[in-house]
């Protein structure tokens, strides 16, 4: 039985990426991780706005669930006075094994450029990757860059995880964009 709902929701998934992407959603690469217990994502786009109002808006802990589908809560958990870094806590909507997952994860800021973050804490085997961002547009625009890592502890296929992170990363790309162009024109 268990089985079939696995096999179930990965349908599902995959049609429901389909047809995010369909409507605009910038494309996301899935694949197993060199290491082959992971997921690995991809996904990129551009922005109208420039890098600063993008990273104003990514690293942006209380309005996150604004751009992250599945997000719950997000809390710093511990923080460098000289803002080089933080250690948040993500709560997130699970799936049918777990209601919710927990991630605490390290985040390191070179800002406006780059967001990298590594697993420290939670339900997640591995989470760890990078949101690079570029200037396009003489300035006005931004290349957004995500590349990410992960697996959760159990039991669950590398294709299942590959398979429910890839379905929210587009609908998060399209919301972090909206989220920045508004952001712009305030």
């Amino acid at each position: 039985m268990s089985r079939a709902i696995l096999l179930a929701g990965l349908a599902w998934s995959a049609a429901t990426a389909s047809l995010a992407q369909a409507h605009d959603a910038p494309p996301v690469v899935t694949a197993a991780s060199s290491a082959g217990s992971a997921a690995s994502i991809h996904a990129s786009m551009d922005v109208a706005a420039p890098p600063a109002v993008v990273w104003a808006t990514l690293i942006d802990c209380e309005h996150a669930t604004r751009f992250m589908p599945k997000l719950i809560s997000c809390k710093v958990l511990q923080k460098d006075p000289a803002g080089r870094w933080e250690v948040r806590e993500h709560r997130l909507r699970g799936g049918l094994l777990k209601a919710e997952m927990r991630n605490v994860f390290r985040a390191d800021f070179t800002a406006p450029r780059r967001l990298a973050f590594h697993r420290v804490a939670g339900d997640w085997k591995r989470s760890e990757g990078e949101w690079n961002l570029s200037t396009i547009a003489g300035g006005g625009g931004t290349h957004v860059d995500y590349r990410t890592e992960v697996a959760v502890n159990g039991p669950v296929p590398v294709a299942l995880v590959r398979q429910a992170v890839a379905k929210g990363m587009p609908q998060a790309m399209l919301a972090l964009r909206r989220g920045a162009v508004s952001r712009a024109h305030r």
